[in-house]
């Protein structure tokens, strides 16, 4: 019988038997530390959610009808002291108000003149087309195109009614105009004098 040869179990010798100890204990540690870690996190969001809580306000001092237990004295009511009322003055007569004379309208007094607005804008070419409402428009004259986010002034230096270019265009006509800025469609358009 063949007692000499070595099972195929390897016996622990101490080394070993250290060894697997050390590992489950710091298997151990490791679970320990990441239990601790989700207590801690836990703990934090509990404690998160907390509102500072107010001050109470100090106690009030006691007045000395409170802390004699008696009704607090109340002062008389003083009589209210006799006004002696001056005898009422005849009014002065009024000096008859001359009406003011006729100012210039519009654009000559200062006052600005929606003339339009825009009907349309294309991009490609800064090119604003405004439908003319009320006065006449020249060329040389001021703009101010106003919108939900379009503010500047332009002097008119060109400007084209079916394609032709023109001088002076009025109410009711369609123009085309060159323009500086970004013009969206029912901006308004003002005519002034000075900016």
């Amino acid at each position: 019988m063949a007692t000499g040869k070595r099972s195929k179990a390897r016996k622990r010798t101490p080394a070993r038997k250290k060894k697997a100890g050390a590992r489950k204990t710091t298997r151990r540690k490791v679970a320990r530390k990441k239990k601790g870690a989700k207590k801690k996190k836990a703990a934090r969001k509990r404690a998160a959610p907390r509102k500072a809580t107010r001050r109470k306000a100090p106690p009030k001092k006691k007045t000395t009808s409170q802390a004699t237990g008696k009704a607090p004295s109340v002062p008389a009511a003083r009589p209210a002291p006799a006004v002696a009322k001056a005898p009422a003055a005849a009014p002065a007569p009024r000096a008859p108000i001359a009406p003011a004379p006729p100012a210039a309208a519009g654009v000559a007094a200062g006052i600005p003149l929606e003339v339009g607005r825009v009907t349309h804008y294309y991009g490609h070419v800064n090119a604003a087309i405004i439908a003319l409402s009320a006065g006449e428009l020249r060329v040389g004259d001021m703009l101010h195109f106003r919108g939900h986010t379009t503010d500047f002034y332009q002097r008119v230096d060109h400007m084209e009614v079916d394609h032709k270019p023109v001088q002076s265009a009025r109410a009711g006509q369609v123009i085309g105009l060159q323009v500086s800025q970004r013009v969206r469609e029912n901006d308004a358009v003002t005519k002034v004098t000075r900016v």
